[in-house]
């Protein structure tokens, strides 16, 4: 019988599942050993040997049994950073059940090597050299509806104001700004805090927004052309020709224009070869166009949006409607094709200039509100 507390009997066979996966993914002539640094009362830091013990690396482990994005930190905080400085930078696996993009995003920044038992891999040495990547779940296997995500239009629009405003600012104020109520706001905002996007006080504001990472994890819970709602078109003259006769639309906000057209006017990176609009009546937008539907090779897209919040911040231009820099952003990043790269190079522009698109406070946010209604 195993006398061992519960949580050290599941460590321990976390650890060992660790070892199984490293040595899948090493050469069959690598070894790992389990061994004990640091003064540790038990083997639980381990060996890599390469062939014929020409090299060997002591490797410190950090086993967890749940680990989120904002645990990085403090992972590398007190006596783990002190151990790291007096080994001289040795490395540091952690192991866990899962952990996020986000999670490994953060922990690479660090150069903290990891697994996790679906299969997600980072081994990073020096000496000797070893680089091991492998890729697992993409979402918590185990995880509960309410905390897989930011994929609803409302969240959506939480995310929109979180970028789109530099904080400090309450949940309330942010609620309010987005149109959802503050219990659902909460709650995004209590994952979003867990995947360390945002930081903020213990009942109180948010302090700290990483909106690049916010943008990139909105438009990965995003598939610009979903399926339902996604309709594709071929412009007789071209889709840059179709601008024209956008401009001398009545309603300018039957439409608004996201996408590469939109990211390119911004921070251009090559020709834009698609058009995609948002419009709350794809086909009657088509049928002014005079626009010819297909199921492949479109040159327009015409993108009808869960709600109006594609809308919010859209700025007119010469007769036409451009959406807002963040939702230009997360649009091109969950495309197809280039668009991710123009994506990517909006996001470098909007880095550079956060003056030009970003308020500065919420109360200047919201005066541009009631002067936009």
């Amino acid at each position: 019988m195993d006398d061992r507390p519960t949580q050290d009997r599941d460590e321990a066979e976390l650890f060992d599942g660790a070892i199984t996966i490293l040595k899948d993914r090493l050469p069959a002539d690598w070894s790992v050993e389990k061994t004990r640094l640091a003064g540790a009362e038990e083997d639980r830091d381990l060996l890599l040997k390469a062939p014929d013990g020409s090299a060997s690396a002591a490797v410190m482990v950090e086993v967890r049994s749940t680990f989120a994005p904002r645990d990085v930190q403090s992972l590398l905080g007190g006596l783990m950073r002190r151990l790291r400085k007096q080994t001289g930078e040795m490395p540091i696996l952690l192991v866990a059940p899962f952990l996020s993009p986000r999670t490994r995003e953060l922990l690479a920044e660090e150069r903290i090597s990891y697994v996790d038992v679906t299969g997600n891999v980072r081994i990073d040495l020096r000496q000797p050299a070893v680089y091991i990547e492998a890729q697992g779940a993409q979402r918590d296997p185990t995880a509960s509806p309410r905390s897989r995500g930011i994929r609803g239009a409302k969240a959506g629009a939480v995310v929109r104001v979180l970028v789109d405003v530099r904080p400090p600012y309450i949940g309330a104020e942010i609620a309010r700004s987005a149109k959802v109520n503050e219990g659902y706001n909460s709650r995004i905002l209590d994952s979003l805090q867990d995947e360390g996007l945002i930081e903020r006080l213990p009942h109180g504001p948010v302090t700290e927004v990483d909106w690049p990472a916010l943008i990139r994890r909105r438009a990965g819970a995003l598939d610009l052309f979903k399926d339902v709602g996604t309709y594709g078109f071929v412009a007789r003259n071209g889709p840059g020709r179709e601008l024209t006769a956008l401009r001398e639309m009545e309603n300018e906000r039957s439409f608004v224009i996201t996408g590469s057209f939109a990211a390119a006017r911004i921070a251009p990176v090559a020709v834009p070869a698609m058009l995609v609009l948002y419009a709350m009546d794809p086909k009657r937008l088509a049928d002014r166009l005079g626009l010819m539907s297909v199921e492949n090779g479109a040159d327009i897209t015409l993108v009808r949006p869960d709600n109006d919040v594609v809308y919010d911040r859209a700025e007119s231009d010469d007769g036409l409607l451009w959406a807002a820099p963040s939702q230009i952003a997360i649009d091109c990043l969950s495309g197809g094709g280039r668009m991710p790269a123009e994506g990517e190079a909006l996001i470098g522009w909007m880095r550079a200039n956060e003056d030009l698109w970003r308020a500065s406070s919420m109360q200047e946010f919201l005066s541009r509100m009631r002067a936009d209604d």
